[in-house]
């Protein structure tokens, strides 16, 4: 049994960034961090491991003898990042609480989305001036056409509505 205590009424929800142990029909067990779920209990664990007994030694599993028992060792692999079917899930145990608290966990979102307005802000400057430079080009194709020189760069057409739309 785990050294967490959890609510005996908490949900699934409740229990996101904790690391679970999920076992299911097929007699795997998976063990990794709770990201996501969903209504068909479909469950996405980060950092996971997945543990089985190979057939051979479940066979001695029926066996009496507690030294036969003992040296059986469960096969672990390790997957990642994991998307468990809900319908293949038997239940879920909760193995150890969150390695953040919800304040690091929100520091860290705020940082990424401050990143992220960032980034677009640059992409928009970078746009902006791509656009200049367009009209700075088209003006010289336009000149280089009077000219009676041929251009081989097309020019970009100006916007046509589709028909039947209205500008409000």
């Amino acid at each position: 049994m785990s050294g967490v205590n959890v609510k005996q009424n908490s949900r699934l929800s409740d229990l996101i960034n904790y690391k679970l142990k999920v076992f299911t029909q097929d007699g795997r067990v998976y063990i990794g961090e709770l990201m996501a779920f969903d209504k068909y209990m479909n469950l996405i664990l980060s950092d996971c491991i997945e543990e089985r007994i190979p057939r051979g030694q479940l066979l001695k599993l029926n066996s009496k003898n507690k030294d036969v028992i003992n040296s059986i060792k469960p096969e672990r692999r390790v997957l990642g990042l994991t998307i468990l079917r809900g319908e293949n899930v038997l239940s879920t145990v909760v193995e150890d609480k969150p390695n953040t608290t919800k304040r690091q966990r929100l520091q860290v979102e705020k940082q990424q989305e401050k990143k992220i307005k960032k980034q677009k802000r640059q992409n928009k400057n970078q746009k902006k001036s791509r656009s200049n430079v367009n009209n700075t080009a088209s003006s010289n194709l336009k000149s280089n056409q009077r000219d009676g020189k041929p251009s081989n760069v097309p020019q970009p057409r100006k916007f046509q509505p589709p028909p039947g739309f209205k500008r409000i």
